[in-house]
């Protein structure tokens, strides 16, 4: 009976180390990656995105009232 007790004894701090040390990086199941990975993915498209366009480029823009005018130049 004591070698029954000693090996679920063994079983359960077995387990608990694995709890404790186990992995540490979180996964993002809706991407299906982990976290970390998909955080730099987005930060690096994040880079290549276009800039938001002034109103002259666009052609479009308004007084203080928002009527739209002629754009200048």
């Amino acid at each position: 009976m004591k070698l029954v007790f000693a090996g679920i004894a063994l079983l359960i701090a077995t387990v608990a180390v694995g709890v404790g040390c186990g992995p540490k990086e979180t996964y993002c199941y809706e991407d299906k990656d982990t976290c970390e990975h998909v955080k730099r993915m987005k930060e690096a498209d994040a880079m290549w995105e276009a800039p938001p366009v002034p109103d002259a480029l666009a052609g479009h823009c308004y007084d203080n009232n928002g009527v739209e005018i002629p754009c200048p130049g």
